[in-house]
């Protein structure tokens, strides 16, 4: 049994800007964001919501950066009405106590950058062995590097546990498949505590399509995790073992009926935030599944959690304007990018905000609650109805075993230590449209 602390660092001098100053920055935010997504003239005919829906369904940038802002507009607002005496009040920040994750294996997918790196980190330092994963192993590399050098400064460095990885590209699922034999290369030869589908990708601006001949918000934020999920489920201990999706409060607005099963790729039409939302509503509706069939088969040892880290300031926006325009953005040659971006750190959490909610999850020793939706390290229970509709969540278990071409049988799963559990077919499809995609960090808001 391990204890839990919360963290609580200098909140009365990082307290946001008061609350005149953060709608004044809400507007100024939603107007350059829509200039830096490619718009060099505002004017009333830009404006009419059929043209604004009928560009989201094209996937138009300007349309997409109507929505973007105004999203963005409604969650800033959301975060004001928790302010404390008008301000921006800071998350707390959950930090695990040193020793009390020994003798764990955690695997972190998207573990190379942002809330996935700084989770890597802080369960790292509480003495767990974690494997994370990047789409490459430069970066994987590299990221071990940082974790290990971050908690040597911090005078953190475990002594039991370490930091290694893996790759794992979720675009590719016959990748995907290889990942448990990655696992067993390591020479670990322990089971796997604690599993964060943490990777993903954000928004992107026009439809591209993986190896697989799936579309690859759909593919990166929920398909890919479920076949992962699938091939490393032999692999969970049975003495206890947590399965925490990164979801994201998009998911309330999929839509007004919820997942669109017939549109789940994108195949009738196309929206950069259409599709994030649905890929988010289906990690919400994977966890409720997997969490029902894991109690129908009598698995008591598995907790299944899904979460919304919060509005954080993470890499994730190279998805909308693109990497080559973040960077600039970033060093301020791109000076209207930089204001909004500046303007958006304002009521954006940090990194070490964001993940408190997935490494709590991960490393509490109190329950957790299985099959539920976490905000603030707390369940959160007014979710929209679409996100509870359990003939749904059947529905998109059954389409992703289609598409992803494994059989996710958690009976004959759990009957298996270490070993393969679905009956995988990755030859090529002559007819699929496919496209390869370009490499980028797994990473997710």
């Amino acid at each position: 049994m391990f204890t839990q602390t919360i963290h609580r660092d200098k909140i009365s001098n990082r307290m946001g800007p008061p609350r005149t100053i953060s709608t004044l920055v809400i507007i100024l935010t939603a107007m350059t964001i829509c200039v830096v997504s490619g718009w060099s003239v505002l004017t009333p005919r830009c404006l009419p919501p059929g043209r604004i829906l009928r560009g989201i369904a094209t996937g138009s940038a300007a349309a997409v950066a109507i929505v973007g802002a105004g999203a963005a507009a409604v969650v800033a607002i959301d975060g004001m009405a928790k302010d404390v005496d008008g301000r921006r009040a800071v998350a707390a920040i959950y930090e695990p106590p040193s020793g009390s994750m020994d003798d764990r294996v955690v695997l972190v997918t998207g573990g190379s950058s942002g809330l996935g790196l700084e989770t890597v980190k802080r369960l790292a330092a509480a003495g767990a062995t974690v494997v994370l994963t990047s789409r490459t192993e430069a970066k994987g590399r590299r990221a071990v590097e940082v974790a290990n050098d971050h908690l040597l400064r911090r005078g953190k460095l475990p002594t039991r546990g370490a930091i290694h990885n893996i790759v794992l590209d979720l675009d590719d699922l016959s990748d995907v498949m290889l990942v448990p034999s990655r696992y067993e290369a390591l020479g670990l030869n322990r089971d796997i505590s604690v599993l964060v589908n943490n990777a993903g990708v954000m928004a992107i601006p026009r439809r591209e399509v993986t190896v697989d001949g799936n579309e690859r918000t759909f593919q990166s934020n929920h398909l890919g995790h479920f076949v992962l999920t699938s091939a490393l489920f032999p692999y969970l201990s049975r003495e206890g073992a947590r399965i925490v999706t990164v979801s994201s409060s998009a998911s309330y607005f999929a839509g007004p009926d919820g997942l669109d099963l017939d549109n789940i790729n994108g195949e009738r039409s196309y929206g950069a935030w259409p599709s994030y939302s649905s890929s988010k509503l289906a990690n919400v509706l994977f966890t409720r599944e997997l969490q029902r069939r894991a109690d129908e088969a009598g698995l008591d040892w598995l907790a299944a959690a899904t979460l919304h880290p919060g509005v954080v300031d993470t890499d994730l926006w190279r998805y909308v304007v693109g990497e080559e325009r973040l960077a600039r953005m970033k060093d301020g040659r791109d000076r209207l990018g930089s204001l909004a971006l500046g303007a958006t750190r304002l009521f954006a959490k940090t990194p070490e905000e964001g993940a408190s909610t997935q490494v709590y999850l991960a490393a509490t020793s109190d329950a957790v609650v299985k099959g539920a939706f976490y905000e603030e390290m707390s369940v959160k229970a007014d979710l929209p109805w679409f996100a509870k509709d359990d003939a749904k969540a059947k529905a998109l278990w059954d389409a992703s075993e289609e598409l992803g071409r494994v059989r996710f049988d958690l009976t004959a799963a759990a009957a298996t230590v270490g070993g393969a559990v679905a009956d995988v077919d990755f030859s090529a499809d002559e007819s699929s449209d496919a496209s390869l995609v370009e490499d980028n960090d797994e990473d997710l808001e």
